[in-house]
């Protein structure tokens, strides 16, 4: 029998979760969580061996709760998936890296799915959804400095970029803020290593070839 315990905010996520769960009798829902706060006071009382846990929680989010709850002494023997809406590149790196077992999207996941995706990090694998899965061996055969290596929304800021918009104009089309773009081309030219426009964009030309 393994025992899961789940951590996430969306009632009604939590509910389709543990009707899902309970359909398959080698699997038992230790316990449920609506922050990561009481997931890291709780799971050490449960001891699952493993954790659902949605990445965008109120309060601590789901990639810092995974960082702490591996840190626990005595450590908790727990293998965590990750389960989320986002495909952001950034997110699922940072997710990998803390230490989870898997990456899984919310709305690409089946009933039969999710149980051997449990199984499966039980059994010492790593599960992703494709797309996941797709992003991570693109970013691993991806050079250093190339296109590649940039975010989802990062990608969406060089191409407007490319496009010849102006910072203000990008902010509006991406509804997002002015400074928050800036912190965008920064991080761009970083990753990029280049030093203008002009440059950033030619390295989205090359890439596009």
């Amino acid at each position: 029998m393994t025992t899961v315990s789940l951590v996430e905010d969306d009632s009604s996520f939590v509910l389709l979760l543990q009707r899902t769960l309970s359909k398959n009798k080698r699997i038992k829902i230790a316990s449920t969580h609506t922050t990561a706060e009481e997931a890291l006071t709780e799971l050490p009382h449960h001891k699952p061996d493993v954790v659902l846990m949605d990445i965008k929680l109120p309060g601590m989010n789901g990639i810092e709760c995974l960082k702490r709850l591996l840190q626990i002494r005595p450590p908790l023997l727990v293998q965590v998936l990750m389960l989320t809406e986002y495909e952001d590149n950034k997110l699922v790196f940072e997710a990998l890296k803390a230490g989870a077992s898997g990456y899984l999207l919310k709305d690409r996941i089946s009933v039969r799915d999710l149980a051997i995706a449990i199984k499966d990090v039980m059994t010492g694998g790593a599960v992703m959804s494709p797309n996941i899965a797709r992003k991570v061996i693109r970013y691993i055969h991806e050079p250093s400095g190339s296109v590649g290596s940039l975010s989802d929304r990062e990608m969406q800021v060089l191409l407007k970029l490319a496009d010849g918009l102006m910072y203000k104009e990008i902010a509006g089309e991406l509804s997002i803020a002015l400074d928050t773009v800036r912190k965008h081309v920064g991080a761009i030219y970083s990753k990029l290593h280049v030093r203008s426009r002009a440059e950033a964009t030619r390295q989205l030309q090359h890439h596009a070839r």
